[in-house]
């Protein structure tokens, strides 16, 4: 955000965030969120040449963010099933937030259906790779991915599945007990067969 500084760039996003979720997008206004941010709508419309681009960056930041946290997420010490739910609930809790506590939250990720494509397959293609990665190392180590067929079967099963979740799955309580269930089960699929 080349136009506003570090400490203004998240309270931005943030009041996007919070407004387009309130409100909708379409009856979100450009002063609304310089409002919400605490700025003047000049130094907003000096780093955003509109609404589209606010969403943009906001939506490019929700994928970075959801690829770090569910990298992060992974710790080699724990089981298969707790890092699966971990590395699931990392990458896609905040957005299961967001689609469900909010009565916009659909509308958001059809605002403009080629920009939401565009970075919803960013964030797949990338938690695919990540859970590949891991799968891959695993796999040295002794578990059995061929109910799978292999590491990228494995990945792309996986994040399927937890997207289906998402969508689907309410209330939370649900949600989180589903993603859990999920975990459990690909864990156990994945244990090395008994010697």
């Amino acid at each position: 955000m080349a136009n506003l500084s570090d400490d203004q760039a998240g309270p931005v996003l943030s009041a996007a965030m919070t407004l387009f979720a309130r409100h909708g997008y379409q009856r979100t206004s450009m002063a609304d969120v310089a409002a919400e941010a605490g700025i003047s709508r000049a130094t907003l419309y000096a780093r955003f040449r509109d609404k589209a681009a606010l969403f943009e960056v906001l939506a490019a930041n929700l994928v970075d963010r959801a690829l770090a946290a569910a990298a992060a997420a992974w710790t080699d010490a724990a089981p298969l099933a707790d890092n699966l739910e971990a590395t699931i609930l990392a990458k896609d809790l905040a957005m299961y937030r967001i689609l469900h506590a909010s009565p916009h939250g659909a509308a958001l990720l059809a605002v403009d259906a080629e920009l939401t494509r565009a970075h919803a397959e960013r964030l797949e293609t990338g938690y695919r790779q990540l859970l590949a990665r891991r799968a891959a190392t695993l796999a040295e180590a002794g578990a059995d991915f061929t109910a799978f067929e292999d590491a990228d079967g494995f990945a792309a099963f996986v994040a399927v599945a937890s997207a289906g979740l998402k969508h689907e799955a309410a209330p939370e309580a649900a949600y989180l007990a589903a993603v859990r269930r999920l975990s459990r089960v690909v864990a156990r699929a994945c244990a090395p067969p008994p010697a």
